[in-house]
């Protein structure tokens, strides 16, 4: 008798929540949208973190953030890219590592392995990693969020 499990259901709300969160602390890190510029600042001898912005349009920025170190193999550097909607004050995750076109939700399994709500956990991903760059002293004193 095969068995059938319930399929993964997105938590819109929370995504949206969490993507509020993160543009705020994403705010609090860039001193500019504009095309091309690069924000990098370290958290520590072995922790340089570059954020640096790919595209920009009238109400978005898609930008990349990752972590560079040259004790590391590129392989073991967490990179994202994420998009940054200014008229929504949202920013989310849109590829992390290898993974572009982050859906919604998989079924599992699946061949990559991608967790069913894979989308909330490279969201909650970044929102740890601003997290910890804002509690290292990284962000902009005053940031006034516009």
């Amino acid at each position: 008798m095969k068995r059938f499990s319930k399929k993964y259901v997105p938590d819109i709300a929370a995504l949206n929540t969490l993507c509020e969160h993160n543009f705020i602390l994403l705010a609090g890190l860039v001193r500019g949208w504009e095309f091309n510029r690069i924000n990098q600042f370290e958290t520590g001898p072995q922790a340089v973190f570059q954020i640096q912005v790919i595209e920009c349009s009238k109400f978005t920025n898609v930008i990349e953030m990752r972590q560079l170190s040259t004790s590391l193999p590129d392989m073991m550097q967490p990179k994202v890219m994420i998009r940054v909607y200014h008229d929504v004050k949202m920013a989310e995750v849109i590829a992390s590592q290898n993974m572009t076109r982050i859906q919604p939700s998989y079924m599992y399994p699946n061949p990559h392995m991608h967790q069913p709500d894979e989308k909330m956990q490279v969201n909650l991903f970044l929102n740890d990693w601003l997290k910890y760059c804002h509690e290292n002293g990284l962000a902009l004193p005053n940031q006034v969020f516009g």
